[in-house]
């Protein structure tokens, strides 16, 4: 999805590469995303920084709940809900 024809994006004045992008491209577009996921997605560790960047500077609804992985690890999943 190229967000800067979103009707919808609150991402002014970010680089279209950048990676608080491609976080936000994968919660727009309906993905449940971890820290291990955005790993693999934009090689970054730093997922609650972005999100928490996209919740106060940019105002975006995100949504989050604590997983229970089998090996007993939490980790914190991250979506936006559309309604």
């Amino acid at each position: 999805m190229d967000v800067e024809n979103n009707n919808k994006n609150p991402l002014t004045g970010t680089k279209p590469d950048s990676t608080i992008r491609h976080i936000y491209n994968a919660l727009y577009d309906g993905k449940r995303i971890t820290s291990l996921d955005a790993l693999g997605l934009c090689n970054t560790i730093c997922l609650n920084r972005y999100i928490c960047i996209l919740r106060n500077k940019y105002g975006v609804a995100i949504k989050d709940k604590w997983l229970q992985l089998p090996n007993g690890k939490r980790v914190k999943q991250y979506w936006i809900e559309k309604g």
